[in-house]
């Protein structure tokens, strides 16, 4: 008498992929520098005027070692917790941010851009870079969310322009 095994061989690999994928969900993801990757250097130095407020987000890499934050995130709305989750402090329309840096982190089943952005008017721990997501389509637009961050040089340059045509 056969016996047919094919069938727990699929079910054996499927469960493979899924303790692959989980476990790989759960380590830090590798990480790519864009700063001299275009668009992505277009934006490199740019400074923004926050526009709507944001909340900051001190992150925990590491749960088992909870000293400090391992890097802010900055993000809209209503934020979001977890024990992850260090300190949340809103961060009031009008302030300013420099972008410094931008990267890419991997993982096995998804990948994201973010900024490292100087934030210099805050009480926020100055040892612990300060992130915000990329909205802009990944590798095309590397812009961020105009209805939260507003570009300065493009404010002085119409400015600019407006007093030169008044001459």
């Amino acid at each position: 008498m056969l016996v047919d095994y094919t069938g727990n061989y699929f079910v054996g690999r499927i469960v493979c992929i899924i303790l692959i994928a989980a476990s790989s969900a759960c380590g830090k993801p590798a990480v790519d520098e864009l700063t001299f990757t275009r668009p992505y250097a277009n934006f490199i130095g740019a400074e923004y005027r926050l526009v709507a407020q944001v909340i900051a987000h001190g992150i925990y890499e590491n749960l088992d070692h909870r000293v400090a934050p391992s890097y802010i995130v900055l993000t809209a709305g209503v934020g979001f917790t977890g024990p992850e989750v260090a300190f949340r402090r809103p961060i009031a329309k009008g302030q300013t941010i420099k972008i410094l840096s931008a990267w890419r982190a991997h993982s096995l089943l998804y990948s994201h851009d973010y900024y490292v952005v100087a934030f210099p008017d805050t009480d926020l721990p100055r040892d612990v870079h300060v992130r915000i997501g990329i909205t802009g389509n990944v590798g095309v637009d590397a812009g961020l969310d105009p209805g939260i961050y507003e570009r300065l040089a493009r404010v002085k340059e119409v400015e600019k322009m407006d007093k030169m045509g008044t001459n």
